[in-house]
């Protein structure tokens, strides 16, 4: 598929989408029964694009060059200018109606073309999710609908509170579900080769242990760092996570942190949902 130049043009104020849901909410996603479509296997890209429009450019283009085209990417501190994204030939844009989003999902044509998505948002410019539905069973599974939640967390003034809280990126629920995002937090869990401050521990504990008690799992490979700072005052971290509830856990079958780099001091990051029986090429 040949990407165009044109689509870094900004696309237009949406002023609200179809199926629009002004809250995030648990209840499970309903099937749209007019869809019969199946799906073995989703490609996923998340990534921090810094609010810069050459990053977010530079990330559509290296699609031209992976083995698996994303159907959806979820962007943390997307750019906007005026309140307007980028728009990107193939796909549409999903993002909280707020003049500042720091989270956008874009999600290819051709997979609309064959399932629902819809868009849940709160009153928070950091955390939205889609619902995606289907009359038939996702990757081999008993469930006609998952969940991705894409959040993008930060601190707060003494950095012991976060933007998100906890409960919203890892609600309890009984269908599959991903959690992506940049917490902007750091914990043996996710970065088991650094060493912490007591402080790094105590900031990251509550969002963990919500995690562990809800049965989520990272899915991020032990030790691979996903931000490089640009200055070099920092050390390299693990703060672009992903989570799986229990359900969805055996349905992960790659994460990987090798797409070519953006520009951003955040790597871009290729997620892989597919069918237990599914046999992958070697990344």
């Amino acid at each position: 598929m040949v990407l165009s130049r044109r689509r870094s043009r900004a696309c237009p104020p949406r002023p609200q989408v179809v199926g629009y849901v002004p809250e995030l909410n648990n209840s499970p996603p309903s099937p749209n029964r007019r869809l019969a479509s199946s799906l073995s296997l989703l490609s996923i890209v998340q990534h921090n694009c810094l609010e810069s429009w050459d990053v977010s450019l530079s990330l559509f283009e290296s699609f031209k060059k992976t083995s698996t085209y994303p159907s959806v990417v979820l962007l943390q501190d997307p750019p906007v200018s005026q309140a307007r994204l980028p728009c990107f030939n193939g796909f549409v844009p999903f993002v909280p109606l707020v003049r500042k989003p720091r989270v956008a999902s874009y999600v290819h044509c051709s997979f609309l073309a064959k399932f629902s998505a819809l868009p849940r948002f709160t009153e928070k410019a950091d955390i939205m999710s889609l619902d995606v539905s289907s009359q038939n069973l996702f990757f081999g599974s008993q469930f006609h609908s998952f969940r991705l939640v894409n959040a993008s967390s930060i601190n707060s003034a003494d950095r012991r509170v976060h933007s998100v809280p906890p409960d919203l990126i890892f609600p309890d629920v009984g269908f599959l579900l991903l959690v992506v995002g940049d917490l902007n937090i750091h914990n043996p869990l996710s970065d088991p080769l650094r060493c912490f401050s007591s402080q790094q521990i105590l900031t990251s504990a509550s969002c963990f242990e919500l995690a562990v008690l809800g049965g989520f799992a990272v899915r991020n490979s032990p030790g691979v760092c996903t931000r490089f700072p640009l200055s070099g005052k920092a050390c390299p971290s693990v703060i672009n996570l992903a989570f799986t509830n229990a359900l969805l856990l055996p349905l992960v079958k790659r994460w990987d942190a090798s797409l070519p780099s953006t520009g951003s001091d955040h790597v871009p990051i290729l997620i892989l949902l597919a069918s237990p029986s599914a046999v992958l090429a070697p990344p």
